[in-house]
């Protein structure tokens, strides 16, 4: 997709889908990293700390980060991150770190947002064989922050079909204020899912990706990811970016915000 598009598309949809923008290798150091810091930081681990949930389910915070296992059981697990949901704040390690400020990301986001930009979340998916998909969400209700909207950079690290755990859009709800969200009404979902039930999601379109490619999001944009299915590991990065000088409004658990420079003018 030329640059010219980007707002065109942005404005129109609420996203931009870019095809091969990163090298595979990244997203196989990111993997590779990633795994190795589960499995170094278990809760036999004397330098992690096991935290509670309002729910009474358990995380582990290790090295600045949040480790959240699945609420559903994973009864074909065999290593300690079948059992992982995701892991957050990454993008001041890298090679998280450089993925968040290289070229191909931040040309696209200067267009969409300015050219000073933060980026203030960011977490590792582990969309594990049987795994359930995410609900229908905007991910501004999750944002308690004093300036809307924010940009959502997803990262294929893996292939992602509709076998595996995709994520399905819907176009042009960016456009739509800010849902009320349910909670997740499945019994063992995870900790924080929530569901938007009002709106008619059948103009909805699959994501099909492959590794190093980028999905670009507007936060109010509407989209869920489906079921694992495929008995194979579904793997994602995501980042969030704000317009620096963006700050919280309010505390909220797991969702840790940790803003970090990425642009400047000049």
């Amino acid at each position: 997709m030329e640059t010219a598009n980007y707002r065109e598309d942005w404005d129109r949809n609420g996203f931009i889908l870019l095809r091969e923008a990163v090298d595979p290798v990244v997203c196989r150091d990111m993997l590779g990293h990633i795994v190795d810091f589960v499995r170094s930081h278990t809760v036999d681990n004397p330098e992690v700390k096991a935290s509670s949930l309002p729910d009474g389910s358990t995380v582990l915070v290790a090295d600045g980060s949040i480790i959240i296992p699945e609420s559903k059981p994973n009864a074909a697990a065999v290593n300690p991150e079948d059992h992982i949901s995701k892991v957050f704040n990454l993008h001041r390690r890298e090679p998280f770190q450089g993925f968040v400020q290289c070229i191909e990301v931040l040309t696209a986001l200067k267009i969409l947002m300015g050219p000073d930009i933060d980026c203030f979340q960011s977490q590792f998916i582990f969309k594990n064989a049987g795994a359930w998909g995410q609900p229908w969400h905007q991910d501004s209700y999750y944002m308690p922050l004093d300036h809307q909207p924010q940009v959502g950079v997803w990262l294929a690290v893996s292939e992602a079909t509709l076998d595996n755990g995709c994520l399905l859009v819907l176009p042009g709800s960016h456009r739509e204020p800010i849902h009320d969200h349910v909670p997740d009404r499945r019994p063992l979902a995870n900790y924080g899912y929530v569901e938007i039930v009002d709106q008619d999601f059948e103009s909805a379109v699959p994501v099909l990706m492959q590794p190093g490619d980028l999905l670009i999001f507007h936060s109010f944009l509407m989209h869920r990811s489906v079921d694992n299915l495929s008995g194979k590991p579904r793997a994602a990065a995501m980042f969030h970016y704000a317009t620096a000088g963006t700050r919280k409004t309010q505390d909220i658990p797991i969702y840790t915000f940790d803003f970090m420079p990425v642009a400047r003018a000049g």
